[in-house]
């Protein structure tokens, strides 16, 4: 009966195509109980904060985007809401994406109408166009078996827990063609503590969100190496204890991201087209725990989206041993609290001998010749939230400062014994980059 009542579905919706193609378009993309849709947004006069109206002709069980918050009161008509989006009549369209969650055996919600700001813009008999009514397009009409979708509940979970959705605002940057690890912010003296940062200090910092039901979960940092390519963490990107790399399309990456919860100018964000992750990578013990996250789309370099350079100096572990590396990150700060902006801390570098010692049960188990540690101990240390993020030092280079990625955070105690906030009385364990050039090399240009 299942696949009859499918079959039924898909040839209805396929007899119905769309009117305003301009406004509204569904996406070719499809799975069993949901479709995508994009919305493209113009205004002959300027709106400061932009509300989408989005009536349905049956009851759909969500409506998720990656534009501002979602409500209803009776499952058919949904706003779409970003009170601190402006949209000018000058600028160019922007671009809303969004997907309907329904049961399929109530069958298949259509647009019937899409409203701008309180404007009837598609549908209706006040739109600008013919009134549509609108269903699915482009979905094969072969029958095949009900694809059973995944929700990857079972991979990393995230440093920390809360659901929040994130605001997207199409970028409009002012490209550059300056070279890696250089910034145009000027970068403050840090103290011993962590302290706050300010936008485009550290622009090659990268925030991993994985999409949950109608939100986006943050889940860790990274860094961009290329144009194309943010390096991670494995464990980020993998399910839980295992090698199995994560469905991409779950991914989201935003670039130049400042706050954590709120929009930022220069943000730019994108989707994952490929996940790679090391080949000798330990899910156990988290060895070689290093993944590279290739891009939809090249990023825009700008003032506040810039690549890091890999690492240029002598590979062996104790050129760094003593130096002063510097990390950023949104873990929970000294008091037990989410930061929210971008914090930064500077932390030594330990000889892996110093970092056993100090704890034989856990750090004999959990570095190799191809991590290492570093830390203060006292207060200064990478927590949880910070996975994936990258420890950089600098260099002088014809009179200016470059800076170079030579490790990514991998786990501290707490974050192995999954416990909410780290200890910073111990050492945090980094995958050492120098020591994975070769691989990381061969895959960006693969």
């Amino acid at each position: 009966m299942w696949p009859l009542l499918l079959l039924f579905c898909i040839r209805y919706v396929l007899s119905q195509p769309s009117q305003c193609p301009d406004v509204f378009a569904y996406e070719t993309k499809s799975e069993r109980d949901r479709w995508y849709g994009r919305i493209t947004l113009v205004t002959p006069e300027t709106l400061n904060g932009v509300w989408v109206t989005i009536e349905l002709d049956s009851p759909a069980i969500l409506l998720g985007n990656w534009f501002g918050e979602s409500t209803t009161e009776n499952n058919l008509d949904f706003v779409i809401k970003n009170r601190n989006q402006v949209l000018r009549a000058t600028d160019d369209p922007l671009s809303i994406r969004f997907f309907v969650r329904f049961d399929p055996k109530e069958g298949v919600p259509s647009v019937v109408r899409i409203k701008l700001n309180g404007r009837v813009i598609c549908g209706g008999p006040d739109a600008t166009t013919p009134a549509p009514v609108l269903h699915i397009s482009n979905i094969r009409t072969k029958m095949t078996t009900p694809r059973q979708i995944t929700t990857e509940d079972d991979f990393f979970a995230g440093d920390f827990s809360p659901t929040r959705q994130p605001i997207v605002i199409p970028p409009k940057p002012q490209q550059t063609a300056e070279g890696c690890g250089t910034v145009k912010i000027e970068v403050r003296p840090l103290i011993t503590y962590g302290q706050s940062t300010t936008e485009g200090e550290w622009p090659w910092h990268a925030a991993l969100y994985r999409y949950k039901g109608a939100n986006m979960q943050y889940l860790c940092g990274g860094s961009l190496i290329s144009r194309n390519h943010v390096v991670t963490a494995a464990h980020c990107v993998t399910k839980s204890k295992t090698n199995i790399i994560i469905n991409q399309e779950l991914l989201l990456i935003y670039l130049g991201k400042y706050n954590l919860y709120k929009q930022d100018g220069g943000v730019q964000n994108m989707g994952v087209s490929k996940i790679s992750i090391h080949p000798q990578y330990n899910a156990s013990y988290l060895h070689n725990d290093l993944a590279i996250l290739h891009l939809e789309r090249p990023a825009e370099i700008t003032n506040f989206v810039r690549t890091v350079c890999l690492w240029e100096e002598e590979l062996e572990l104790s050129v760094i041993i003593n130096r002063l590396g510097t990390v950023v990150g949104w873990g929970f700060d000294e008091s037990g609290d989410v930061t929210e902006t971008l914090m930064q801390a500077k932390m030594p570098v330990v000889s892996t001998e110093t970092c056993i010692f100090s704890n034989r049960d856990f750090f004999s188990r959990f570095t190799s010749d191809k991590t290492y540690c570093a830390g203060f101990r006292n207060g200064t240390s990478a927590c949880t939230g910070d996975s994936g993020g990258g420890m950089v030092f600098s260099k002088q280079v014809g009179g200016g400062t470059v800076w170079q990625l030579r490790g990514v955070i991998s786990l501290s105690v707490a974050l192995q014994n999954e416990k909410v906030v780290c200890d910073t009385s111990n050492y945090i364990v980094f995958t050492d980059v120098a020591k994975h050039l070769d691989w990381i090399r061969s895959t960006i240009t693969s």
